[in-house]
């Protein structure tokens, strides 16, 4: 069992990856963390890939980690299933500010129905 198959375990990795600036560093203990949910985002996939998100936003990571969130997985997840996951975003988005904040640094993604209910969700992100 790849360890970064808990959710929880990824996040962590995936932190300390970004973090440490060493996403494309193979050297770096946790490198395939930062790889881990790059495959094409639909079906079974997607939903971990939300996960991995949440568990990532959820640790209160750096401003760094949120705008390599947001700018790779978030952006991949609009683009292959943002129909699937958009009512989840703008909901998350009005529970929690650190969540709609990294939406500031999502760039035009998914159809452009999912890109306007996205832009309505970030709006007033500060």
């Amino acid at each position: 069992m790849n360890p970064y198959d808990d959710i929880e375990i990824w996040a962590d990795a995936y932190i300390r990856v970004q973090d440490a600036g060493a996403s494309l560093d193979e050297s770096h203990p946790d490198y395939l963390a930062a790889y881990e949910f790059m495959e094409k985002l639909s079906g079974e996939r997607a939903e971990k890939c939300w996960q991995g998100i949440l568990a990532v936003v959820a640790r209160r990571p750096s401003e760094h980690v949120l705008g390599v969130l947001a700018a790779g997985l978030l952006e991949d997840l609009l683009d292959d299933s943002g129909p699937q996951f958009i009512e989840r975003i703008e909901e998350q988005a009005q529970r929690d500010p650190i969540f709609k904040h990294m939406l500031t640094g999502v760039w035009r993604s998914g159809s452009p129905i999912v890109w306007s209910k996205l832009e309505a969700a970030r709006d007033n992100a500060s």
